[in-house]
């Protein structure tokens, strides 16, 4: 996978401290209290997130990658890997202006999960979508869009 840079975003692009938006739409389980410091340089993306532990302790396997302390995603085509609680995660991440896409997999007690992440960058640079698929090869699927905003 072929990676471009940011060039017309204002302020650093994706690099920066981000804060789910209180005020927008909420998806079912979002992460309470999650906020991301997002790093970005040449060779990749360093992604590092606080969050309100879920209180039953389980991560909604919707938010698997999204809910880790520290994350490194690679923009030279090579799969990143990352170690996501027990699980072991691959991820392939591209950047072109203000999009980045990463597709990703890991396997979760036997079973093969699947995922795709977009964070989009708002014209102004101050604003971010996230949108969020899996699925799984027993069958689950779950979609979940997380807005942020720059602070």
């Amino acid at each position: 996978m072929a990676s471009g840079t940011i060039s017309n975003a204002k302020d650093e692009g994706f690099s920066g401290k981000w804060v789910l938006d209180k005020n927008a739409d909420r998806s079912p389980n979002a992460p309470t209290g999650l906020q991301s410091h997002i790093k970005q340089d040449n060779s990749g993306v360093t992604i590092e997130s606080t969050f309100k532990e879920p209180e039953n302790g389980l991560v909604p396997l919707l938010y698997l990658g999204v809910m880790t302390t520290k994350m490194r995603l690679s923009l030279d085509g090579q799969p990143a890997q990352n170690q996501i609680g027990p699980f072991q995660m691959a991820s392939k991440t591209t950047i072109n202006a203000n999009q980045m896409d990463t597709d990703w997999t890991a396997e979760v007690r036997g079973d093969q999960v699947q995922g795709h992440w977009t964070h989009t960058l708002a014209p102004d640079g101050r604003r971010m979508t996230l949108e969020i698929k899996e699925s799984s090869t027993q069958g689950q699927t779950g979609t979940a869009t997380l807005q942020f905003i720059k602070k």
